[in-house]
């Protein structure tokens, strides 16, 4: 079983463009909506962005650490820009 620790958010920014905001640091990264969109239907972008084999997450390595944010929660996020957020965890 895995602890995760909850490290953070996903946040709507301007022009498809969702910012990856850790407590204590501020923005690490960015990612566009449309990468997200692509990962959650399976076809992922990039091998830095990638979806869990059980479908239930999407992981994400942001300045050499992997992040994970849940599948859930990213859809209800772009269902409903700009107004809601996603969190975001790492593995620990």
């Amino acid at each position: 079983m895995n602890n995760y620790l909850k490290v953070g958010r996903l946040i709507a920014g301007p022009e498809g463009w969702i910012r990856v905001m850790k407590d204590g640091s501020g923005e690490i990264g960015r990612v566009h909506q449309s990468d997200l969109l692509l990962t959650l239907a399976g076809i992922g972008p990039a091998e830095w962005l990638k979806l869990s084999g059980s479908g239930r997450s999407i992981q994400l390595m942001i300045q050499g650490a992997w992040y994970v944010v849940l599948a859930k929660q990213v859809r209800g996020m772009i269902r409903d820009w700009p107004k809601k957020k996603a969190a975001l965890w790492r593995l620990i």
